[in-house]
């Protein structure tokens, strides 16, 4: 048997080191577009922090999961230091991973279009029900039933912005979750086989995939979801502003700002107005 890896020893073994890989392979942009892509990253970085903690706190106290003894060094709020470096560890390796496919940010007519929109948003609300009735139903399902809730309201917010844009770009946003998650997915089998970490059996499922559960399997895919359309997205609200400050008027200089045609500014302040 593999003996027993702390969380920091694990984050050496198995984050930081692809961590590394993936920004010595990341793209070198023009300079206005790595400004934009260093202060994506780090306001879902900030988020991710704000956003995760009370809720991994709370599944934490509740005894969802939980260590193995001499794994955690020290915690604040029931939460090890450790997974507070993974919060930071996965949202840089899912972007530096978007960043390495590729994304186009640019701004298209239709990406207002209602019904994405709509579709998005009635998605994620219905999620929040669904997750609560499910972690009401059966103690069982705390683990599924609460990351469901989790995930909800931040992907019905996603997509109310720019459900437009997602809905058009499906292949980017899936292959970009789905790649680094298939690599969680093997860590965290891993760490789950060494003992570093532990699913309570009674708050969870029980089903699994090759020995992981599908709770983690589903937070992997969830969060570097919630990671891949905050990135997409923060920048294509960028060149939208853009194109819409060069269609209001010429710059100082004398000419456009951009030499890209742009849509025309809706008169209505909703967005969602666009001209048939």
């Amino acid at each position: 048997m593999l003996p027993t890896l702390t969380y920091l020893q694990f984050h050496l073994v198995f984050s930081l080191p692809v961590l590394a890989l993936l920004w010595y392979v990341a793209p070198r942009y023009e300079p206005e577009r790595q400004r934009r892509a260093v202060a994506g990253i780090a306001i879902l970085v900030a988020i991710a922090y704000a956003y995760t903690t009370p809720w991994i706190s709370y599944m934490i106290r509740r005894g969802a999961w939980g260590y193995a003894d001499g794994a955690v060094v020290a915690r604040a709020l029931s939460i090890p230091l450790g997974e507070y470096l993974f919060f930071t560890v996965q949202t840089v390796v899912v972007a530096f991973a978007l960043h390495r496919i590729g994304f186009d940010p640019t701004f298209r007519e239709g990406d207002f279009d209602r019904a994405p929109r709509a579709a998005g948003v009635a998605v994620g609300l219905a999620m929040v029900p669904v997750g609560l009735g499910l972690v009401r139903l059966d103690p069982s399902f705390l683990y599924l039933g609460g990351l469901i809730a989790w995930v909800g309201p931040v992907l019905a917010l996603q997509w109310s912005v720019g459900g437009g844009y997602l809905a058009r770009t499906p292949r980017l946003w899936v292959t970009a979750t789905l790649v680094p998650a298939a690599y969680f997915w093997v860590a965290d089998r891993i760490a789950i086989g060494m003992g570093t970490w532990y699913l309570s059996p009674e708050l969870t499922t029980g089903i699994a995939v090759l020995g992981l559960p599908i709770e983690e399997m589903l937070f992997f895919v969830a969060a570097g979801a919630m990671t891949i359309n905050g990135l997409v997205l923060f920048e294509w609200v960028l060149d939208w502003n853009d194109r819409r400050k060069s269609v209001a008027g010429p710059s100082p200089s004398g000419g456009t700002e951009r030499d890209v045609p742009s849509p025309e500014a809706p008169a209505d302040p909703d967005p969602d107005v666009v001209d048939d």
